[in-house]
């Protein structure tokens, strides 16, 4: 038999191709020196598993089971995104080096706490520090920066003349705190207030200070009498004005005890947090909020979404290929077979990642998402000439033996292709993408191995069934004429070099994006806490640090830090000891002979019954409206005419019992719950003496000094670091000054330009081993160069569309390009491969079952990508979407594109090197 006729061409098996003058027609025949004795022996291998299928997927089964139960039990999930990078790198070097010297700086929870007043933040953060010390074995350190030290020495650590004007107004405002510290309730703020406007009436004093005192009684009126929540801060009292969000923020730091190799390191640590939160009431109360972020929080949010939408992606991915594999093939039997191959493979997969590398990473587990997109692509090939030759009248034993020797070794130069685009990574620095790399590489030619042993096997143990199945399968409809691509060869050419000329002009505005947030959910708490806290810019985690050997030399060091534009501030431990300390300690001395002693809370001043409150506010009430008859300055009459406007309602209220003791309770709590803290520390830090090195907190000693002496000099930047031009201004600057310097913004920058090198180094290797592959294999320069001209249109068209759309090149996305050329390269190896043999036939190249098996292995490969395209988690999310984006163009160059390229290669064969014009050109 030397021929089966196929649709409304031929399929030529080996025997066609023995005459020397049919090799010489097809260039080198449909199989070359290597692959003619690849495609016999895996015609002989299926063969073989036909024959053996039921002991064939006995063990297949039997072995899948066991590597199921060995990967469950031993892979494991490396949460530690510092082990994404090689340990090598400079950076890296120079980074574990400063850890040494000061280790309390790695892999720290930032609690941020911010409140509606000071003394609330402050007292949530002391109070949650305190929880999360007494838990030591969670927290091996907890650092609240803002603690009593600096809370005491606060007036200190203040600029001389701003301390001289707090004492100025300490001593204009002293007779009335006297009062409040003798007479703290709500009677003693009443009487208090009713004195200042009496002596305002008589000219005794402006009574500028009561206008914000005036307007804070209001407030804490109206919220009682509408049911709000509300809470004077006397700290602002006191300064004068307003606080602001930085003066308002606490943090806590944490060192926690972690498990890198836990699937989802950092739970415990998270769980207790919240825990601790929930347990001192801190989570819904009214101005105050806690967010937590940090190294630990940021991998365990990020590992705990991974882990669920990974798992989801790889059931969306296997269901949407099921379904097109139904609409491809239209057999249940082939779709069930090329289904349990897949899965059969994917165990496999896993289990060579258990042993060979032992854990995925964040970006490796994406592995099973990938495996099934480009696995599939061998069934659906397989399947296809299967299902054609079965169609043509060939028995189910030689179909297959037939398919085997027709596809058998372009599918295995394909598996072999798209795992160079994969192992490109491997010797990279880039270690995330490497481990995936060896994983998903490998994946490949185990997805080939059970291609051709389970799935061969899967059809023949219903070979009767099978075959009455897929002959009455997709039915090709014939065609009068040959695909436009083919009829006008030229303008489907000249329209590639326009689209790869536009597509070039736009390759100078990639840009490849280094910020590693921007690759994570963008909902997650402790993603949005980041965000904020960088742009902020004085609070910033990304900053970068220096060691010198001494604290002169880091002196030394600082000052000419200090001069770049690019920096905001420059701290060495001498910073925290404060300037002029004898000048302003003799101002503090003087405010501490007139300042009112604490409030004693001994109880002797008894607690007022209801009606000496009341009572108080009339007289306040009265002497409130004789001042506004009086007149006066306008500012003051003002604020007085807003407290009377709820003070007048409150009484009315007292007075019919609507307002009882409660509300008159809660509104002294809301007035004077503050001030007795106050007060008490505002007496302590009047009474401080002199600051020294020595008597810095030792939290703040070991993050700044280390046991040998040395140094660290910490870096903040003037911009948000979350422009990634910004970011390399920054770093750069600071490197050109000290080259051994390190931190967040240091890493995060050479982390990105690493990850840049290894695309770079990636994409060439993968560009030269494919071509080098494909000359070797084929002999000919001219059907390799027509392999890669489609996947070099595809990978500049698809970077123009990421510019477009505005789809960045991150972290994830990174691989991308790489891997589509081995994904591209597949399609053309099958078509140039399959026009060998059309060509000399008459038949139309786009179709043969090789074009559509293209095409729906490229729609399952997209669907599968699509999968991931959906994620909430950014990083996953543009990977598929990238990755959705380059295989459908790749599928449109190879169909479009390539056989107008093997049309006009074929013309200018024929005719001498001198192409015809396309058909009805004049």
């Amino acid at each position: 038999m030397d021929s089966f006729r196929l649709g409304s061409g031929t399929v030529a098996t080996e025997r066609s191709f023995n005459d020397p003058d049919q090799k010489q027609e097809a260039s080198i025949g449909v199989y070359g020196e290597i692959e003619k004795p690849i495609a016999e022996a895996l015609a002989r291998w299926v063969d073989l598993m036909r024959r053996r299928a039921g002991l064939v997927l006995s063990v297949a089964t039997a072995v899948t089971l066991g590597v199921a139960l060995y990967a469950a039990t031993h892979l494991e999930l490396n949460a530690d995104l510092d082990r994404m990078f090689s340990e090598e790198l400079p950076h890296r070097v120079l980074e574990l080096e400063r850890l040494k010297r000061f280790p309390h700086v790695d892999d720290n929870i930032l609690i941020i706490i911010d409140g509606a007043t000071i003394e609330q933040a402050g007292d949530a953060a002391q109070a949650l520090a305190e929880r999360m010390r007494a838990a030591g074995d969670v927290f091996d350190e907890v650092y609240l920066p803002r603690d009593s030290f600096f809370e005491d020495h606060a007036l200190l650590y203040m600029e001389t003349g701003d301390l001289d004007d707090l004492a100025d107004r300490l001593a204009r405002v002293q007779p009335y705190l006297a009062g409040l510290a003798k007479d703290g309730t709500l009677r003693g703020l009443a009487n208090m207030l009713e004195r200042a406007v009496a002596a305002v009436r008589d000219g005794d004093f402006s009574g500028a200070e009561l206008v914000p005192m005036f307007d804070r009684f209001q407030e804490a009126i109206s919220a009682r009498l509408d049911d709000a929540p509300y809470r004077l801060s006397w700290a602002a009292v006191i300064a004068g004005r307003e606080l602001d969000i930085h003066e308002r923020r606490y943090f806590v730091i944490a060192q926690p005890v972690i498990d890198f190799s836990k699937f989802v390191a950092g739970r415990t640590v998270m769980e207790t947090i919240d825990r601790f939160v929930d347990e001192l009431g801190l989570r819904d109360v009214e101005g105050l909020r806690v967010r937590v972020t940090g190294d630990i929080a940021l991998s365990y949010e990020e590992m705990t979404l991974v882990e669920s939408q990974a798992v989801m992606a790889a059931l969306a991915s296997l269901l949407m290929v099921s379904v097109l594999l139904s609409l491809a093939l239209r057999s249940a039997r082939l779709v069930l077979a090329t289904v349990v191959t897949l899965i059969m493979g994917l165990v496999a997969t896993m289990g060579f990642a258990t042993a060979a590398v032992g854990h995925v990473n964040v970006i490796s587990i994406g592995f099973a998402v990938l495996f099934i997109g480009l696995s599939v692509d061998f069934a659906i090939h397989f399947c296809m000439r299967y299902q054609e030759l079965i169609r043509a009248g060939s028995p189910h034993e030689l179909a297959l033996r037939e398919t085997a020797h027709g596809v058998g070794s372009s599918i295995l130069l394909c598996a072999v292709t798209t795992a160079i685009g994969f192992y490109a990574f491997v010797p990279t620095d880039f270690s995330g993408v490497a481990e995936l790399g060896l994983i998903a590489g490998t994946g490949m030619f185990i997805g080939t191995l059970f291609c051709f042993t389970t799935l061969p096997a899967m059809i023949s143990l219903g070979r009767g069934e099978a075959a009455a199945a897929v002959a009455t399968a997709t039915v090709q409809a014939e065609s009068s004429e040959a695909p436009f691509s083919t009829r006008h060869p030229r303008r489907v050419a000249s329209l590639a070099v326009v689209l790869g000329l536009g597509a070039v002009f736009l390759l100078p505005e990639v840009r490849f994006d280094h910020n590693p947030v921007n690759v994570r959910d963008p909902s997650a708490e402790s993603v949005q806490a980041l965000e904020e806290i960088i742009a902020d810019g004085g609070d910033s985690p990304w900053d970068m640090s220096a060691v010198a050997p001494d604290l002169e030399a880091a002196e030394e060091l600082a000052a000419k830090l200090r001069e770049l534009d690019e920096v905001e501030q420059v701290l060495t431990v001498n910073d925290f000891v404060p300037g002029d300390q004898d000048e302003k300690l003799a101002i503090l001395e003087d405010v501490a002979m007139f300042l009112a002693p604490a409030p004693a809370a001994d109880g002797s001043v008894p607690a007022p019954e209801m009606e000496e409150q009341l009572e108080a506010l009339h007289s306040l009430h009265s002497q409130l409206a004789r001042l506004l008859r009086d007149g006066g300055d306008e500012e003051l009459l003002n604020s007085a005419r807003r407290l009377l406007a709820v003070l007048a309602p409150l009484l009315e209220k007292a007075a019919t019992g609507e307002v009882g003791a409660a509300t008159v309770a809660t509104l002294e709590e809301s007035l004077l719950g503050s001030l007795p803290a106050q007060l008490s520390m505002l007496e302590r830090a009047v009474n401080v003496g002199p600051i020294s090195i020595e008597k810095l907190p030792s939290g703040l000693l070991a993050r700044m000094v280390s046991a040998d002496g040395a140094a660290l000099v910490r870096i903040s930047p003037r911009e948000d670091l979350n422009d990634n031009d910004a970011l390399e201004r920054f770093v750069t600057s600071v490197v050109g000054v000290v080259p051994e310097a390190t931190g967040s913004a240091r890493t995060i920058y050479e982390n990105g330009r690493v990850a840049v090198d290894a695309f770079q180094q990636a994409l060439v290797a993968a560009v030269v081993v494919i071509a080098i592959l494909l000359l070797v294999i084929w002999r000919t320069f001219g059907e390799t160069l027509l392999v890669m001209a489609p996947l070099a249109l595809a990978s500049v068209m698809t970077t123009a569309i990421a510019v477009l759309t505005g789809i960045p090149f991150n972290y994830a996305d990174i691989i991308v390009l790489p891997l589509l050329l081995g994904i591209g390269v597949d399609s053309g190896i099958h078509l140039v491969h399959r026009a060998r043999s059309t060509h000399e036939q008459g038949d139309h190249l786009l179709e043969t079952s090789t074009a559509y098996a293209v095409l729906f292995s490229s729609l399952t490969t997209i669907s599968s990508f699509g999968s991931l395209a959906l994620a909430s988690h950014r990083g996953m999310a543009s990977l598929g979407q990238l990755l959705a984006v380059g295989v459908g163009v790749a599928v449109l160059c190879n169909l479009l594109f390539l056989p107008a390229f093997i049309e006009l290669r074929s013309r200018w064969q024929r005719h001498g090197g001198l192409a015809p014009p396309d058909e009805g050109s004049a």
